[in-house]
Order: C-alpha cells, then structure tokens, then sequence
C-alpha cells in the first residue's frame, strides 16, 4: 500500500499530484526493495515471478538508450548526466572539471580516508560498472569469505544463473582481432612476456552492438573504451536491460525511479516495515512525500547508502533493536589503481573496450594478487599513452560506516592512510610486474608505473565498495538482517570487504540469487 502527499514547495510550483492508487495486495506477499543495481534487480525479479506485490524504489532517473546515441555524458564530454547532484567529475575531488548538477549516473560518496563510487538511476551500479563479470578462483574466495558461504553451491548453479541473466560472455576472436584492438593483444602479449598466460573470464557485453559500432552501425561506445559514463550504443547488458525489465514483465513489480528514501520503520500492528520516500525532480527539489508498507522489506541501495540507511535508523531510535555490528567490515575490493606509462607496445590510438584477461601472482610475498587490463577512454591519438590497470590484493584493512551526531547522518570512516598494508603490496606486484614484462627484456623506459592517489590512482577511491551488513556478522548467511525479522539484505553491503581479486559484480549478483532462492523457499 502506497500512499503520497505534497510537499508545500511543489504544491505551490506544480499544482496538485495524484496520490499513487492500486489494488489492496494479499497480506503477507508485499515487499519494498530500496535500490535497482544487481542484487536490487534480483530480488525484484523473483518476487515478482513468486507473485509478490513489490515496489522497487530508486533515488536515479530511468537511462533508455536514445536513437541518436546522446543517453549518456563521454569521457571527451563530460557533462552533469555523468555526476549525482555534485556540480564536478573526475578521478578525485581535486582532479575534476566542473558540471552543472544533475541526477546523474556516478555518486561519489567522500569518506574519511577513501572516497567511494556507486551508481544512481534504474540499474544501479551495474549503469556504471565496468561490464567485467569473474568468478573468483576457490582459493581467493575462501580467503576472505566466512565457512559455509559455499563455493560450490555458488559456482554449480548461481554463477551461471547470474551470468546467463547477464548476457556475459568471453570476448569473441573475431573482435580481439580488429585494428581496433591491438591493445587488448598487446596486453596478452605483456603478460606472456611476464611469464602468465592471461587467464579470459566473461563480460556482460552484447557484442552484436559493438560489431555494429566496429561497422559503423552504432555509436561508438565500447570500441572506444567508455563504460564508466554508460554506454550510448546500449552494448552493456546493465540490469535495465534483463533483470528489471521482466521484473517489471511479471505485471507484480512497480519501479518509482527519483524516489529517495527518507526514513525506515517497523509495522506497528503486524510485522513488516514502513518506507518513506521523498519524490525529486532534476533540481533536486521534493515533489511529494511518499509512504510504502510492505510485509518484507530488501536493501539493495549499494554497501555505503544501504548501511548508512540501517546505521541511521539503529541511531535516531526507529529500528532500535539492529546489530550493533551493522557499518562494520566495509573494505575495499583489495583494489589498488594503477597507470602504465611510457609504452613500448602498440594499444591503439583509441583503446577498444572493455579490456581484457587477469594474471595471477600467486608467489607476492604476504599473499596472491591479480592484475588486469582496463582500456581507458582517451580520445585519439592518446590512447597510445597509457593503459589503466587495476591490482587486486588480499588486505584484512576494514573501515566502518558511523552515525556522526554533529551531523545527524552516517559516514565512511577508513583510517588507512597512503602507505598502507594494501598499497606496499600493490606498488610491490606493480613494479615487479613492470620488471619481469618490460626491464628484463630490454624495455628499460616502458611500462612506468603510476599509483599516486594525488594523480588519482592507488586506494584512494573504489567503484567496489563492500560490507557494512556482512555475512555471519550483522546478518545471517541466508540474508536476514539481525535484529528484525522480515529485513534483508541483497547487495554489496553483504559481502565482508571482497570477493577475492576479482571485480565484484557478478558474485553481489549470484549471492542475491541464493538469498532469493532461500528465502522463497520458506516463505
């Protein structure tokens, strides 16, 4: 049941809306998810195919791909569409231009110590994210996750769920082989000289599209390395083009797209939640106030704003009984950023995206790391100039999501300054790999390393932000939420910190799948 009133301000400047309207659902199959990115897509998708009355609730704008190829801002021309509301873009609050503020697709939340990266509209993050869908190897996954969170289960049945739903697959030979992409063979062909073989993993990619862009037929998106924007060709396989879309099919499923919301309560007279959630326009201004009750209630806003919702309300007395446990445990993927510079190889006057294959380093001292390649969208000729690269270690460094009472909102504390453990073993793996791929073969002047977080690289920020409502610690390992029966949880928040050197999305994925799966099966 949804019920809306105006807020004074639209009253005055819009005129009267009508209250949102429909038919009493049964009593007991009604339920909220706050978020539409992977694990948000997830569960709406089954509720809706279960027969629940579900309302999804997404602070962002709906992004439908345009016929003339403009849905999305560019790296070459950046505008509001690319930033949530913040009126600047780029790799750091130092190293951006300004833009004029707008709902766009990137929400730097700016921590004490990191800054981290979600996207915002209908689809979420996977909008933003960088279409790179790994399965973690068995050894890196057991190193960070809980006993019992089990592997097998996850890699026989929701790995390939999940990467079915997604459309992903490995980067077909005939694309690998286009002019287009001599980076991504030259990328191969640094880590044979390394000594590896770069291992291929799936991309969540429709890659008809970017045969189209490589004729001409399409804009060019992902031949040109732009993902982080949106992809104007609509070659991505974000969550708005599978998951939600037969969500929404199920006739069950109501997405209120620029819905942020406010406040969470418990049901009085039974149990199940209230939501409330103001409407907002492209100013940021509230339309009207609207109120949602449901029997269940799903958190899929991203680790920071779903643990940042739960620490708020634990805080200001509205859900009171909360784990005490809940903002502990949000780590950074083990992600360290890094540049290569001064290349000897060819990649290409314009890097064709999305990038390509993973090494492993399994003999680092202090533990494996992985690195891969990342095409970065630099306008021709400058693609030649660098490669982006992006290391993955092991790093027990957790920060915390706190309520701040000055302030009367929650914020990311990480209290792991440059020079951290995670960065002496990220600078260690990137400059052995720059001996063993490029010094010792004569390369003496290629291949140079950046990872400064002035320059905006290293572990100053994240696009895989985890933790906060971890597994076995603030909820149970089917994703109830301790402390109130009926809450749960479905994205990144769940996973304690990482997912063991790989990007996250298609494990966040997976996990919402089981938790789907789990909690169909008893109710």
């Amino acid at each position: 049941m949804i019920r809306g009133t105006l807020g004074l301000s639209a009253m005055s400047a819009l005129g009267a809306l009508p209250a949102v309207a429909g038919a009493r659902p049964a009593d007991g199959r009604t339920g909220i998810v706050i978020g539409s990115g992977f694990g948000g897509a997830v569960a709406a998708l089954r509720l809706g195919q279960a027969g629940y009355t579900t309302t999804v609730f997404e602070r962002g704008r709906r992004w439908p791909i345009r016929a003339d190829g403009n849905t999305f801002a560019t790296f070459t021309k950046p505008d509001g569409r690319a930033a949530w509301f913040s009126g600047s873009v780029g790799l750091t609050a130092d190293i951006s231009i300004p833009v004029g503020r707008y709902p766009g697709i990137l929400d730097r939340v700016r921590g004490n110590g990191i800054d981290a990266v979600y996207g915002v509209g209908v689809g979420g993050g996977s909008l933003a994210f960088g279409a790179f869908t790994p399965v973690p190897r068995r050894q890196d996954f057991s190193a960070v996750f809980p006993g019992g969170t089990g592997y097998d289960e996850l890699a026989a049945t929701y790995y390939p769920r999940a990467r079915q739903m997604l459309g992903a697959s490995p980067l077909p030979p005939d694309i690998m082989a286009h002019p287009r992409y001599v980076g991504t063979r030259s990328w191969r062909d640094t880590v044979r000289r390394y000594g590896k073989e770069p291992v291929s993993f799936a991309y969540a990619i429709d890659w008809d599209i970017v045969r189209d862009e490589l004729a001409g037929r399409a804009v060019a998106s992902i031949i040109n390395g732009e993902l982080g924007f949106g992809v104007n060709s609509g070659a991505k396989n974000s969550v708005d083009h599978n998951y939600l879309p037969a969500a929404e099919a199920t006739g069950n499923v109501s997405i209120r797209p620029m819905h942020e919301v406010v406040e969470i309560r418990p049901r009085s007279r039974q149990p199940g939640f209230v939501v409330t959630a103001r409407e907002i326009d492209e100013e940021y201004r509230t339309l009207r106030m609207v109120t949602a009750e449901s029997d269940y209630l799903f958190m899929a806003a991203g680790s920071f704003h779903t643990t940042r919702m739960l620490v708020e309300a634990r805080a200001k007395g509205h859900l009171p009984r909360l784990s005490g446990k809940i903002g502990e445990g949000f780590g950074a993927n083990g992600d360290f950023l890094t540049a290569r510079t001064a290349l000897s190889d060819d990649y290409g006057a314009v890097q064709g995206g999305p990038g390509f294959g993973r090494l492993y380093e399994d003999d680092l001292p202090g533990g494996p790391a992985s690195i891969v390649y990342h095409s970065t969208p630099l306008p021709a000729p400058f693609g030649k100039a660098a490669t982006t690269n992006l290391i993955q270690v092991h790093s027990d460094e957790r920060g915390s999501v706190d309520y701040d009472h000055s302030s009367g909102t929650a914020v990311l504390n990480y209290p792991f300054p440059e020079g951290n453990a995670l960065d002496q073993r990220g600078v260690t793996f990137a400059e052995l790999f720059r001996q063993r791929a490029e010094v010792r073969h004569g390369r003496v002047a290629s291949g140079i390393p950046i990872y400064s977080r002035a320059a905006g690289f290293g572990s100053g920020s994240t696009y895989h932000g985890l933790g906060g409502v971890v597994m076995n610690h603030a909820a149970a390992m089917d994703g109830a939420v301790l402390g109130y029966p009926n809450l749960y949880v479905v994205d990144g928040s769940f996973v304690p910190g990482a997912v063991g050197l790989v990007n996250p999305s298609l494990t966040i994925t997976a996990l919402a799948e089981r938790t789907m799966d789990r909690f169909l099966a008893t109710h």
